[in-house]
């Protein structure tokens, strides 16, 4: 549950992936609102009443994100960005770079979930079973589709998804760049299996948890520690591909800045400054 609901809902209303989403981020960051009833009615139909007490932690999700966390993406942004400027930047310095962004979303998740255990009681049991359905048939889909590509295919998708991501923060890639982002995709090793295995083992439990036990006085602290502690759910093999993987991409992210004509470090910078400066409007509005 947490890693296709909670936290694919977290991403889309305070934009962690608003460093990604351009000029669209601050309309989004502004409207959470409606945005979230939005995404929620997608897997399950909230009351009003439901409504209106998810309403009043939102709020206050607000007020706490735009004081305190857009402050630490802004920070984060101009480091990198200072980086990129002396550069290139290393292979550690990325994969410091990915451990903050892990640290940001661990802070919002975090702060979010005690409030989030209180609002689960309320859950009705028709709702409960219609949210896991759905869950339930995303991950079927996903599996689905999985298998309609073969090996070489998934490949090639790989390669062209990560191509098109550098183009469009540096612009144009050459000839170079390209084998560059080749000879690293063969690199990767496929974590999808056990990435499915550990979202099912944790939605199974979080709905035995909803449906069989939220009205049980020690429920909010124990589905609080589901919510907190999801790496339980993750064996040992996933966590170590996890960390090849991102040592891989820090290590081709690292290749690629040390190939950066003038033209594109003057992009990536604009790029980020455009970040940079739509975090500053978000934080004066």
């Amino acid at each position: 549950m947490v890693d296709i609901f909670m936290k694919k809902l977290i991403l889309l209303l305070f934009t962690l992936n608003f460093l990604l989403t351009g000029c669209s981020s601050k309309f989004a960051y502004n409207n959470i609102d409606w945005l979230m009833y939005w995404y929620i009615d997608d897997y399950v139909e909230l009351d009003n009443s439901q409504k209106s007490l998810l309403d009043g932690h939102v709020e206050k999700w607000m007020h706490w994100h735009r004081q305190d966390e857009l402050s630490e993406y802004k920070s984060q942004l101009t480091t990198l960005y200072k980086q990129i400027s002396s550069g290139p930047v290393s292979q550690a310095q990325w994969l410091a770079h990915f451990a903050l962004g892990k640290e940001h979303w661990v802070r919002f998740r975090d702060h979010v979930s005690p409030e989030l255990a209180s609002l689960a009681p309320h859950l009705t049991d028709k709702q409960v079973i219609d949210l896991f359905a759905e869950l339930n048939e995303l991950n079927e889909e996903r599996i689905e589709k999985r298998k309609e590509r073969t090996l070489e295919e998934r490949l090639e998708k790989n390669i062209e998804d990560t191509q098109d991501n550098a183009k469009e923060f540096i612009g144009k890639l050459s000839p170079a760049q390209k084998t560059i982002i080749v000879t690293y995709a063969d690199e990767f090793k496929s974590s999808f299996d056990l990435w499915m295995a550990y979202r099912q083992r944790i939605q199974k439990n979080a709905f035995e948890m909803l449906l069989n036990e939220r009205h049980e006085l020690d429920f909010p602290q124990r589905f609080l520690d589901l919510l907190s502690h999801p790496e339980r759910y993750q064996d040992d093999e996933l966590v170590t591909i996890s960390q090849h993987n991102n040592q891989v991409y820090a290590a081709m992210l690292a290749e690629l800045g040390q190939s950066l004509s003038a033209k594109q470090k003057k992009k990536a910078l604009n790029e980020l400054q455009n970040l940079i400066d739509d975090i500053t409007d978000l934080q004066e509005d």
